[in-house]
């Protein structure tokens, strides 16, 4: 038995001798209050039976296991429900969601700039990364107004009740805003941790006395075509082997990247990038025109970018990428020459120039990808890159090695000359590979810190940004009904999972928008300013909701 079922099984002792005891030292009224009580749970119990097993979907790594066996206790304990857990590899726990083949699974969003949009727009009825399939019209528009104002006070309080719209509608039920911790060797130096671009930034780091580090990248990359890709894993890889126009700086702002300045308007609608001498790995420069075809490529119908949105502040791009025009020279990007581009957009986005250090908006070899096409980025070999290193071995599921790119424009900044990754989805295999030396730096689970305290090392910890939720499939026959969603919702403890199981900084999530997110007044307020939307292990409302889920599916027939 984990440690996790001995605590859950010891509470759950707790909870059934407290009953016990109550039940033998009570009053005549007493008595019968337990003889209706005891008629209503064999009736709630009859009820239940007839609700089809649900199954709850995640990957095979043990943090996800642990975590799908403490909710799958808590939905038996609190609402007396069976829960069958599916386990799957990361790629196709990701390419199952994409097809809709589940009910529910656990499932994380990553800001991809410092706006609580980033996580609003996506569940937006027509957005790509909408796996849950919700769709609400009154949400969609205020989104919509959101998007459509510069007035930040009009922005917020339009996505404050479109939040308020999800968590009624519920198709997410939010868990916890996940703060992570992670002990490294202490010769390693400048690493950056953050919320806003990939979590591990390399681009500054240091290893005394060598020039080489050893990391866990957990999982074989599902996708490193940068106009493809939609993971974390991959965007790892991929901010250190390619660089877009910015790339982020140490505290998450944008910085020169292949372009080494830029201007906006007076209006804010047009950006003009001035690109610096820079070349692929191939030797080629890199163009201004290498930027417009890969964009161009991202928002074409035909390409299926899920991240496509991401370029929607762009004059035409979501009419194009939605087929309501077909000709791409209506966008608003130009390549003036072959050292500038010129971007025009819809609306003012102030933070357009974070936005392009996205792995999306990374360039493009039009010549290189059109003389591979569907092998692009399938093998090292398959690739040129123009970032700070170049992959120079991939065995898949296996390890990736990335070296130092000596055609990179800025070679002499960069300390480190390999990045050596494992993939080792089980984290206590990984700390103990730390432990031997064989990684430089390892996350860690809550039940470890002790451990690596006790070792002498250090614990350091960051928000990654993240909102970790339960995502239900809306069109599945089951998950379809709002209260069902809304009682697997509720009947989850979340301060006890954070406290026992996490054991860690994590907060316990009574909203979907972070507590990291900006609001009308500055950092980290939006989720103050929005306050609770959920109560936390609501058991009493959670049965009263399955109940009259199961009813409304015609299952008590």
């Amino acid at each position: 038995m984990t440690k996790l079922n001995k605590k859950l099984s010891l509470l759950l002792a707790v909870v059934i001798l407290l009953s016990i005891t109550l039940i033998g030292c009570g009053s005549k009224n007493t008595t019968d209050e337990n003889a209706q009580n005891s008629t209503e749970d064999a009736e709630y119990n009859k009820l239940i039976a007839k609700l089809p097993t649900i199954k709850f979907l995640v990957d095979d790594s043990d943090v996800a296991q642990r975590d799908a066996q403490a909710f799958q206790e808590m939905w038996k304990r609190n609402l007396g429900i069976n829960v069958e857990i599916e386990s799957t590899t990361f790629k196709n726990r990701r390419e199952r969601m994409q097809s809709r083949d589940y009910q529910i699974v656990y499932a994380g969003w990553f800001p991809d700039y410092n706006d609580p949009m980033s996580f609003m727009d996506l569940w937006l009825s027509n957005s790509d990364l909408n796996e849950a399939d919700y769709s609400n019209p009154q949400y969609d528009e205020l989104i919509q107004k959101a998007k459509n104002s510069s007035d930040n006070n009009v922005r917020m309080d339009a996505m404050m009740q479109a939040e308020k719209i999800l968590m009624n509608d519920m198709p997410i039920g939010p868990i916890y805003f996940r703060y992570r911790d992670y002990v490294k060797n202490p010769k390693v130096k400048d690493e950056v941790r953050r919320y806003i671009g990939t979590d591990l930034d390399l681009y500054w780091t240091s290893v005394e006395g060598k020039d080489d580090i050893n990391l866990n990248l957990t999982t074989e990359p599902p996708q490193m075509d940068p106009q493809l890709t939609d993971d974390a894993v991959s965007m790892q890889v991929i901010n250190g082997v390619f660089e877009g126009l910015t790339r982020m700086d140490k505290n998450g702002e944008a910085m020169p990247g292949i372009a080494e300045k830029w201007e906006v308007s007076d209006d804010g609608m047009v950006w003009t990038f001035h690109l610096r001498d820079a070349k692929w790995s191939n030797g080629d420069p890199v163009t201004a025109q290498d930027f417009e075809y890969a964009w161009k490529r991202a928002l074409n119908p035909n390409t299926g970018a899920v991240y496509a949105y991401i370029m929607y502040p762009i004059k035409n791009a979501e009419a194009y990428n939605n087929g309501k025009i077909t000709d791409p020279e209506q966008l608003g990007i130009k390549a003036l020459d072959e050292k500038t581009l010129e971007v025009t957009l819809e609306l003012p986005t102030p933070y357009f120039d974070t936005l392009t250090s996205f792995a999306t908006y990374m360039p493009l070899n039009q010549k290189y990808y059109e003389s591979i096409k569907d092998k692009y980025a399938s093998e090292a070999q398959n690739m040129i890159y123009n970032g700070p290193w170049t992959i120079s071995e991939w065995t898949h599921e296996s390890k990736m090695v990335l070296k130092k790119n000596p055609m990179y424009w800025n070679a002499d900044a960069i300390k480190l000359n390999t990045i050596n990754y494992v993939m080792i989805n089980d984290n206590t295999t990984s700390v103990n590979m730390f432990l031997s030396g064989q990684l430089d730096m390892t996350g860690l689970r809550g039940d470890q810190r002790e451990q690596l305290k006790n070792e002498g090392y250090e614990l350091f910890n960051f928000s990654d940004g993240s909102s970790w939720y339960l995502m239900f499939n809306t069109k599945d026959p089951i998950m379809q009904n709002e209260k069902i969603r809304k009682a697997l919702t509720y009947a989850l403890d979340r301060n006890l999972y954070v406290k026992n199981v996490l054991m860690n900084d994590s907060k316990p999530a009574l909203g979907y928008v972070p507590d990291v997110m900006p609001g009308k007044e500055g950092p980290g307020t939006f989720r103050k300013e929005n306050g609770d939307l959920i109560k936390d292990n609501n058991q009493e409302e959670a049965k009263q909701l399955l109940i009259e889920g199961i009813k409304e599916l015609g299952l008590d027939k």
